[in-house]
């Protein structure tokens, strides 16, 4: 058996990386002839206008915006539409919605889909396992064990969620973060000495450090900050700039609909978020042939940088720190750009959406044949 319909929970869709990656697994997963239905508790958002004409959207009545409590009441409007619909699948992309996902999989079905989540973060925090994290854990275990599988985005967060979710099926596929048509890298410029920033102007992303860090690079080098994305936290990182003396040499650009444009033509990529689970972007840049430096946020970010040719992480959240490792990279040759790009080939579109196809038909057909054996 096939799954040949399938559902995708999304709240509403707003900028965030999860959302964008499943709006395009599912044009993908569309255009391969499979029915996809987008369950959403709003269209509100930028990322509406991705949605491709493969794919169907159906928003919860009444309206459900993003609040405290929002998702309980998204998991019981949607659940409406399921049963009417009756879709084989239905997938959650991320960490966000594993609530929405875990209240629907509790609820009667006429005819009961598989619930599949996707690992968007880590599941556990980095450092010695405490009796309250492990408390944490079994909650958290307890609220998702009628989820039918998951999915982890690297063999790190797959391993770190293992002893999380025992007794779960837990499969990696790797991020569709790049498409199948993207161009070779072009050379960037000889002289240019652009780093870029990219990302919700938000705590989790933590630009003020890399503002503070940015202001210790040698002005000899003159390096330019580029950060692109908005966010509640503009006026206050505008402020830090100005307070470090820097603000001519960093230029907010807010929201961009694509980053392409701004990493063909840049020396490096930064990032100092304080969490991630499989940043998109470094993937984005390293595609682009751009060298990374980036905090070591993620159980995942040593599988990216897995060569020192791809870049630096480092060890800790100190500006200075963080400003040595980019005066070393920019103070090196440029990186061979096809090189850092093919290291991504993994992350195409085509071959992972396959991938998830293939998971979800032999999810169904298990299900399928338990279902006809127990008859």
């Amino acid at each position: 058996m096939t799954a040949s319909h399938i559902g995708i929970i999304l709240h509403d869709f707003s900028t965030g990386g999860s959302e964008r990656i499943a709006i395009r697994l599912g044009n993908a997963w569309g255009e391969q002839g499979r029915r996809v239905t987008l369950f959403c508790g709003t269209q509100d958002g930028a990322l509406r206008a991705l949605v491709s004409d493969a794919v169907d959207v159906v928003q919860c009545s009444p309206e459900t915006r993003r609040s405290a409590v929002s998702r309980l009441h998204l998991a019981r409007r949607v659940a409406r539409d399921i049963r009417l619909i009756e879709p084989d699948i239905i997938f959650a992309p991320g960490n966000y919605h594993m609530p929405v996902l875990a209240l629907l999989a509790r609820m009667r079905f006429a005819k009961r889909p598989l619930f599949i989540c996707k690992l968007s973060n880590p599941v556990r925090g980095q450092g010695t396992v405490s009796w309250l994290m492990r408390l944490g854990e079994a909650a958290m275990r307890m609220a998702l064990r009628p989820i039918d599988a998951f999915t982890a985005m690297s063999p790190a967060l797959r391993e770190q969620a293992l002893p999380v979710f025992s007794g779960h099926d837990i499969y990696h596929l790797d991020e569709p973060i790049l498409g199948d048509d993207a161009a070779p890298p072009s050379q960037a410029a000889p002289d240019s000495r652009t780093i870029i920033c990219a990302g919700r102007l938000a705590p989790q992303k933590d630009f003020a450090l890399a503002l503070a860090a940015f202001a210790q690079v040698d002005p000899a080098l003159d390096a330019r900050l580029l950060i692109l994305g908005e966010g509640p936290l503009r006026a206050e990182l505008e402020a830090q700039a100005a307070s470090l003396g820097i603000a001519d040499r960093v230029e907010f650009r807010g929201y961009v609909p694509d980053i392409g444009p701004a990493l063909a033509t840049a020396r490096l990529y930064l990032m100092t978020s304080q969490f991630e689970g499989y940043p998109a972007v470094l993937i984005e840049a390293l595609a682009a042939g751009l060298p990374v430096v980036t905090t070591d946020c993620s159980p995942a970010i040593r599988e990216i940088i897995s060569d020192t040719a791809y870049g630096a992480v480092c060890p800790t959240r100190n500006p200075h720190d963080i400003a040595r490792l980019i005066e070393v990279t920019l103070r090196a040759s440029p990186p061979d750009r096809a090189r850092l790009a093919a290291s991504t080939n993994r992350h195409r579109m085509g071959k992972v959406s396959r991938a998830y196809l293939a998971l979800f038909d032999s999810l169904v057909s298990r299900a399928s044949s338990g279902s006809s054996a127990g008859a």
